[in-house]
């Protein structure tokens, strides 16, 4: 009898200990653990030191996420070229974005263009003289304004960037660049606020290194603390313009915040249609069995 409780009780501890190590880990994905350190570039974070399912971690300093990187300081982009050793700049951005607001020119960095959303569908989800205005709008008012009215945006948003073939296209193009990016050597992805087709990217990167979907959706949840005080800005901004309260959560949605439910509804349409993830990067992204070996010998360490 004494022996079978020994026995219990050894194997309480341990699932204890399990909890404990589970929680720990998850505890210490925060701001002060992702952040780049940098001055004025927006929401800039890495995806190193995330732990995946078989007990690798995902390496630091390698893959890195952001805002549009235009309002980056001169010591930001000091700091990319010199501390993190930056050779791509992948930008998801589309061309209207790209042109407005262009990425800095980085001394030997390779500024590499991967649109993830259909002009031309986009126009034609909006009518008449909004057609135009959306891609030739002068203040970001008026392109929140136009995006929301319109119902461009929504909590199955993120599905359509995944099925439509411009951001198969797009992500294709992202896999790529992390499969060619160079031993020691970083890359960073970013679309205008770094947090939707950003967030799909990171998502997708996650996913195929074996990162599982909880700290998916933490990383994708960081946007709201790195951006808490812009948030909180552009909601008195609202605010000002007279929008209802009720409006008030669906334009920060467009602007600087994420809601879970847009994530998770993609993650739910991936695994009925593909199964997972990983299902729909090999189905559709053009990406091996072989090449997501690479990817994961590349980027994770034990």
């Amino acid at each position: 009898m004494k022996k079978i409780l020994l026995v219990f009780s050894y194997i309480m501890l341990l699932t204890c200990f399990g909890c404990k190590t589970t929680e720990t880990v998850m505890k210490d994905i925060t701001k002060e653990t992702q952040t780049l350190d940098m001055e004025t570039l927006g929401n800039a974070r890495e995806l190193g030191g995330y732990v995946t399912g078989d007990g690798r971690t995902v390496k630091r300093g390698v893959l890195l996420r952001s805002a549009q990187p235009n309002k980056a300081s001169q010591n930001d982009l000091k700091r990319l070229r010199n501390v993190y050793h930056l050779a791509t700049i992948t930008d998801f951005r589309m061309s209207y974005e790209r042109e407005a607001e262009p990425n800095p020119v980085i001394e030997g960095v390779s500024d590499l263009w991967c649109p993830i959303i259909d002009e031309n569908k986009l126009r034609a989800n909006v009518s008449g003289e909004k057609a135009a205005d959306i891609t030739q709008a002068k203040s970001t008012f008026d392109r929140l304004r136009i995006a929301v009215e319109s119902g461009m945006v929504n909590d199955k948003m993120y599905i359509a960037f995944l099925s439509m073939e411009q951001g198969k296209k797009g992500y294709t193009e992202f896999f790529r660049q992390l499969l060619a990016l160079p031993k020691g050597k970083s890359l960073l992805f970013h679309c205008t606020q770094g947090k939707d087709r950003t967030g799909l990217g990171a998502m997708l990167i996650l996913s195929a290194l074996g990162v599982g979907e909880e700290t998916v959706m933490q990383d994708y949840l960081l946007t709201n603390t790195f951006n808490a005080a812009l948030i909180e800005k552009e909601r008195a901004m609202l605010l000002k313009n007279n929008l209802p309260e009720e409006m008030v959560e669906t334009y920060l949605s467009v602007m600087d915040y994420v809601n879970p439910a847009f994530m998770q509804n993609a993650l739910d349409w991936l695994k009925k249609e593909y199964g997972s993830a990983n299902g729909y990067i090999l189905k559709e992204l053009g990406v091996t069995e072989k090449d997501i070996k690479i990817l994961q010998e590349k980027f994770l360490e034990k």
